[in-house]
């Protein structure tokens, strides 16, 4: 498990939606226990729960990894950066006195 990688309004949301579906859910489960789609509501709302108790998000880790392999430069850390170097890289050391 990675770092928490979803913000605190975001995992707030994720919690309130993940109970409202959990308890619709489960009313329906109840009423109609053969419908398969209830059951899967209930768990995909119990994993939105999780993710925002513990505020990580394999899917958000898993595209935020996409989009930087993908990309010559750091999208999400540092936007002036566009050519993929460091601040380190664009000192010139061959003009040293």
């Amino acid at each position: 498990m990675g770092k928490q990688n979803i913000g605190t309004i975001n995992a707030l949301i994720r919690i309130t939606l993940g109970f409202f579906l959990m308890s619709y859910g489960s009313v329906r489960a109840v009423k109609r226990p053969w419908n398969q789609r209830y059951w899967l509501l209930i768990l995909i709302a119990a994993m939105k729960v999780a993710e925002g108790i513990v505020r990580y998000c394999p899917m958000t880790d898993f595209a935020k990894r996409q989009i930087n392999a993908n990309l010559p430069f750091n999208l999400f850390t540092d936007p002036d950066n566009l050519e993929g170097t460091t601040s380190d890289d664009n000192h010139d050391t061959s003009t040293q006195p």
